[in-house]
C-alpha cells in the first residue's frame, strides 16, 4: 500500500543522486548529505553528489525511461542493438538495491535505486528476493533467480514473512516511489524524443491510468512494456486490467510494443534492423563459402582479435608492403567501438568484414540460442555502420545452423577458412614441431605448413590469419613475398573469390537456408 510522504516529491527533495564522474552514472541515495559523505569516506568513493536536475530544456534529447531495470538487461540490449541507442540518456528505476552494481558499466546512464514508479509520490514496501543459496526453494515452481521484485503480492505472500510465499519474496524494505506521470512531465519536454519501457510487475495499471488522465503520453514517442494480468494488484480486477490494456489505451491512440530484455528481443526488432547488405554483393545471403572454386586464386584475410596492440602491428606491416594487396580485415563490433580510429583508418585501404560483437571462449558461441546470436551480429553490424561501414562478409567463430540462419537474416555471406594460421586441424603448431625453435627457424616452418595446405587442397581459397597470434606479424612479409613471387596463386578480394566459387558451383551452400520465423 502506498503511503503519502511529504519528504518526497518529483525532484526527490531531501534525496540525492550519486554522479559518477567517469561515466555520468547516478544512483539515488536517500538521507542527508552528511550520511552520504560518511558513506563515501567509508567506501573510498570520490564521486560528487548533487540534487537531481530538472529538465534543462536545451533542445531535443533522446531519452529512454527504463522502468523495472532488473539486472540492466534492457540497458544492455538497448545500448548494443537499438539504432542510435548509444546516444540516448537512460534513466533506470529499480526497486531492488542488490541489483545496483549491474548498471555501473554503462555511461550516460542514471540509476534510481531503490526507487519504484507509481501513480503518486510516497513510499511503499518492496517485495524482493534474498540472496541465492544451494538449498533455496524454487521460485513459483521454477529454479530461477528472478531479480528485482514487485510492489504488489497476494495475501498469502504478504502473510508469509519467513519464505516469502511461492515467489520467495521475503526481503521487504520500505522504499521511495515516484509519480511517474508527473516525473516525466517535470524532467522531459515534448520536444524530446522519449521512449518508455514499463515492466513493473503490476504497478503499470495505476501508472497508465494516471498517465492517460494527465495527458502524459503527449511526452512519449514510443511505448514498450509488458502487462501482468495475473499479478494481484490492489483495486484492480482482471477484467479491468484487460479493459485498460485492450480498450482504453487504444482509444487514446497508444499501442504497447512488447519488450523482453531477458530474452534479447523487442517487438519491432526486425523492423528496426532491415537488411542493408546490397543485393548485388557476390554470394547468397546465408551461403557458406570455403573456396575460390577450381581456380588458383587466394583471398587473404585477417581475423582481427581484441589485442589492439598486436592488431595494429599486423595491419601496419601489411600497409607498408611494397604493393597494395586486396586484403580483408574481419573485425569484432567491440573492437570497432573501443578503437574506432583504427577501423576508420583501415577502411581506407582494406575491405572490412564482420565478426561477432566480441570474442567468445572455446565453443561458447555455437551453443547460444538464436536471439543471443542475433544480438551479437546486430551489435557488431551497428558498431561498423556507425563508422560508415556496411559489412557484407561474415567470418563466424563457429558454423552452426543457428549461426547460418541468423547471418542469412542479416544478408551476410559467410566465409569459412580454407587455410588458416595457426591451423586448427591437420598439422597444428606444437612445442616439438614449432614453438621450441627460434624465430628464424619458425618462419620457414610456418610457411611450409601453409604451402603444404595449399598443395593438398589443389585449389584456391580463403587464407586467414589471426592477429592475436604474435607470430602472424613475424611471418606475414615472408608469406606475402612467397604468394606474390613464387606460389603461382593470384591474390584476389573476398568478393572475387566468392564469385569464382559460385561460377565453379563449389559453394558449400548454394541455396540459402529457409529463415526461421521469429
Amino acid at each position: 500500500m502506498l503511503v503519502a510522504d511529504k519528504r518526497l516529491s518529483a525532484d526527490y527533495s531531501d534525496s540525492y543522486v550519486r554522479i559518477n564522474e567517469r561515466n555520468g552514472h547516478v544512483q539515488l541515495k536517500t538521507g542527508n548529505e552528511q550520511q552520504l559523505q560518511r558513506s563515501k569516506e567509508q567506501h573510498g568513493q570520490t564521486n560528487s553528489f548533487s540534487k537531481f536536475p530538472l529538465n534543462s530544456g536545451d533542445g531535443q534529447r533522446k531519452i529512454l525511461l527504463d522502468c523495472g531495470g532488473n539486472i540492466a538487461s534492457t540497458v544492455e540490449l538497448f545500448r548494443e542493438t537499438y539504432p542510435g541507442g548509444r546516444d540516448f540518456i537512460i534513466h533506470s528505476f529499480e526497486i531492488d538495491s542488490r541489483l545496483a552494481p549491474y548498471f555501473n558499466p554503462f555511461p550516460n546512464h542514471h540509476l534510481h535505486c531503490p526507487v519504484g514508479v507509481a501513480a503518486k509520490d510516497g513510499s511503499m514496501t518492496a517485495f524482493t528476493e534474498a540472496a541465492w543459496s544451494p538449498t533455496r526453494a524454487k521460485n513459483n515452481g521454477k529454479d530461477m533467480q528472478w531479480g528485482g521484485g514487485t510492489l504488489f503480492v497476494s495475501q498469502d505472500e504478504a502473510q508469509n514473512t519467513d519464505t516469502g510465499g511461492k515467489r520467495l519474496l521475503n526481503v521487504r524494505p520500505t522504499i521511495p516511489v515516484v509519480d511517474l506521470s508527473l516525473w516525466i512531465q517535470n524532467h522531459t519536454t515534448k520536444e524530446d524524443y522519449v521512449i518508455l519501457k514499463l515492466d513493473v510487475e503490476g504497478a503499470e495499471y495505476d501508472i497508465l491510468k494516471k498517465m492517460l488522465a494527465d495527458g502524459t503520453f503527449g511526452w512519449i514517442d514510443k511505448y514498450y512494456g509488458e502487462f501482468h494480468h495475473a499479478q494481484p494488484v490492489e483495486g484492480w480486477t482482471v477484467e479491468e486490467k484487460h479493459q485498460l490494456a485492450n480498450v482504453q489505451l487504444k482509444e487514446h491512440g497508444q499501442n504497447m510494443l512488447d519488450w523482453q530484455g531477458e530474452s534479447r528481443n523487442y517487438a519491432d526488432f526486425v523492423q528496426m534492423h532491415p537488411v542493408r547488405v546490397p543485393l548485388k554483393s557476390p554470394g547468397i545471403p546465408g551461403g557458406v563459402y570455403d573456396n575460390c572454386g577450381k581456380t588458383t586464386k587466394i583471398a587473404l584475410a585477417f581475423a582481427v582479435g581484441m589485442n589492439a596492440k598486436r592488431a595494429r602491428k599486423v595491419v601496419n606491416t601489411i600497409s607498408a608492403y611494397r604493393q597494395h594487396l586486396p586484403v580483408t580485415l574481419f573485425i569484432y563490433g567491440d573492437y570497432a567501438e573501443l578503437f574506432p580510429e583504427d577501423v576508420k583508418q583501415w577502411k581506407t585501404k582494406f575491405n572490412i568484414g564482420i565478426r561477432e560483437d566480441g570474442s567468445y571462449p572455446n565453443d561458447h558461441f555455437s551453443k547460444l540460442p538464436a536471439n543471443w546470436v542475433r544480438e551479437s551480429l546486430v551489435s557488431a553490424e551497428v558498431r561498423l555502420q556507425e563508422l560508415g561501414i556496411q559489412p557484407e562478409y561474415y567470418l563466424p567463430v563457429q558454423l552452426t545452423k543457428t549461426v547460418i540462419n541468423e547471418a542469412q537474416k542479416r544478408g551476410f555471406r559467410l566465409v569459412s577458412p580454407t587455410y588458416e594460421f595457426p591451423p586448427k586441424t591437420g598439422m597444428t603448431l606444437e612445442d616439438g614441431n614449432y614453438y621450441k625453435y627460434r624465430d628464424v627457424e619458425r618462419i620457414p616452418k610456418a610457411l611450409r605448413i601453409i604451402y603444404e595446405s595449399l598443395i593438398t587442397q589443389s585449389h584456391g581459397g580463403f587464407l586467414i590469419f589471426d592477429t592475436d597470434i604474435p607470430d602472424t606479424r613475424m611471418n606475414i612479409v615472408f608469406l606475402l613475398d612467397y604468394l606474390v613471387e613464387n606460389s603461382g596463386y593470384k591474390l584476389v578480394s573476398i568478393a572475387n573469390c566468392v564469385e569464382s566459387s559460385l561460377e565453379s558451383k563449389h559453394a558449400v551452400e548454394e541455396k540459402a537456408p529457409e529463415p526461421v520465423l521469429l
